[in-house]
C-alpha cells in the first residue's frame, strides 16, 4: 500500500449485537472520505464491506466484514485508534452538568445543561450552545474541554 493520507477519529463503540466488537469510523479531515472497520474481540481488525442499520433479520446493526487488515501501518493506525476511542468513552463517563463541551463534528461549543433519554439511546446529553439555541447530543459527539482549550 501506498503511503496513507492522514485519518482522524471520528466515532465508534461496541456492537450491541456482538458483545466485545467494535465498531470504528475514520474520515480524511475536510474531505468526505470514510473508511470503517470492526475490532474481534481477538484483537484482530476487519474492513467494513457494508453496513445494514435496519436489518430484516432483526437486531441493532448488520455489519458485513471485508479483508482482514495485515498491513503493520493499517494495523498500528487502527490500535491508536481504538485506544482513542475507549479513553474517549472513559473521558465520556464523567460528563456533569456544567461541563463546557465541544460538538466534535461541527466544532461549536457549549454548556452541558442536563441529561436525558429516549427509547434506543441510551443516554442524551443537552447542550446550551454559546452564543444562544442548543441541541440533544450523544455522548461520543462531544469532546469535553478541559482548561486552556483553544478552538481548532
Amino acid at each position: 500500500m501506498a503511503d496513507l493520507p492522514p485519518k482522524r477519529f471520528v466515532k465508534g463503540g461496541e456492537l450491541q449485537d456482538h458483545p466485545g466488537w467494535w465498531k470504528i469510523d475514520e474520515e480524511v479531515e475536510g474531505e468526505s472520505e470514510h473508511w470503517s472497520y470492526v475490532r474481534k474481540p481477538d484483537g484482530t481488525y476487519w474492513e467494513v464491506a457494508a453496513v445494514d442499520l435496519f436489518p430484516r433479520s432483526g437486531g441493532t446493526m448488520h455489519v458485513d466484514l471485508g479483508d482482514q487488515i495485515t498491513h503493520p501501518k493499517l494495523l498500528t493506525q487502527c490500535e491508536e485508534y481504538y485506544a482513542q476511542l475507549r479513553q474517549k468513552m472513559e473521558d465520556d463517563k464523567t460528563l456533569t452538568k456544567g461541563d463546557r463541551v465541544r460538538v466534535i463534528r461541527t466544532g461549536t461549543t457549549g454548556v452541558i445543561k442536563d441529561f436525558g433519554s429516549i427509547p434506543g439511546v441510551p443516554i442524551l446529553v443537552n447542550v446550551a450552545y454559546d452564543g444562544g439555541g442548543g441541541c440533544n447530543h450523544r455522548p461520543e459527539e462531544l469532546e469535553k474541554m478541559r482548561d486552556g482549550y483553544a478552538p481548532r
